[in-house]
């Protein structure tokens, strides 16, 4: 019988995750199976005890604790090479810990992820219930992303896969800079979609300036198609001149300043080797 996992990135939101996990058991109901849910605990600040006596459908949950705080991202990616190097076949779901994924989808994606076994079923957030501003640099960044990249990616980390597709996840250690460039740039996709859901419990730690991190962060990952796509630009920017007036300086230094930036990003958060990860799990 095919196992399913459950991966969670949990910092310092235990009471969160107590109430996703027993989304996850009323969710796993649905398709008659039995999961494992692991946390990788991101080298949270307290400590709390899971409460996991009510949990039918849960066999077992398993908590990785990193020996320092590395981000989502990263902790996501030691988590998939964890998984990978157990060998174990799998449907694999990816959820953050706070609530804002719609767990009432699970089930229909692990359907859709059992259907096919060689793609990424991925949630796009139909609706978000940020305010408008935030929801106006949140499109920015998918426009930004897709000039630069030619990828649309309006999704985050919530996704369900068979477990076939770990090593295409982890191919190139792109998945330590953002995990949705990696399966965007790796791996077939298959698109569904959700509305955004309110947390739990507490306020979203987004903030403006980890957004435009994160956003780097993921199209850092097509750092040398970034550049290919940069020369054209400056290119149809030299060559349409005359058109464009002196805009076309501004263009051109506009499109530098942003390589400088992602490159930048690239080489300050260089992937990591992947192979070596496991290594920052306590024992």
């Amino acid at each position: 019988m095919q196992n399913h996992i459950f991966l969670l990135p949990l910092y310092n939101d235990w009471k969160s995750v107590q109430k996703l996990i027993g989304e996850i058991n009323s969710q796993i109901k649905k398709v008659k199976k039995r999961a494992t849910v692991i946390i990788i605990d991101d080298n949270s600040t307290k400590i709390e005890k899971l409460e996991i006596k009510n949990f039918k459908y849960i066999k077992n949950i398993k908590v990785l604790s990193l020996k320092k705080n590395l981000g989502s991202q990263k902790a996501i990616a030691v988590g998939l090479k964890y998984l990978n190097s157990k060998k174990h076949k799998s449907i694999i779901t990816i959820l953050d810990s706070d609530g804002e994924d719609d767990s009432k989808q699970i089930a229909y994606m692990i359907k859709k992820a059992e259907l096919n076994s060689t793609s990424v079923v991925v949630s796009c957030r139909s609706k978000r219930g940020e305010g408008v501003i935030f929801s106006l640099f949140y499109i920015l960044h998918k426009l930004l992303t897709f000039i630069f990249t030619f990828k649309w990616i309006n999704f985050g980390n919530y996704s369900s896969f068979d477990s076939i597709n770990l090593r295409k996840i982890l191919k190139n250690n792109s998945s330590w800079l953002a995990y949705s460039s990696a399966v965007a740039n790796n791996c077939e996709i298959i698109k569904v979609y959700a509305a955004r859901k309110k947390r739990f419990f507490g306020k979203s730690k987004l903030s403006f300036f980890g957004l435009f991190l994160h956003s780097l962060r993921v199209i850092s990952v097509f750092l040398y198609r970034v550049i290919f796509l940069s020369f054209i630009y400056i290119f149809c920017a030299m060559y349409f001149k005359e058109f464009l007036n002196h805009y076309s300086k501004i263009v051109i230094a506009l499109i530098l300043f942003f390589n400088i930036l992602i490159s930048l990003t690239y080489i300050l958060m260089r992937p990591y080797n992947i192979n070596k990860s496991l290594n920052l799990i306590k024992k």
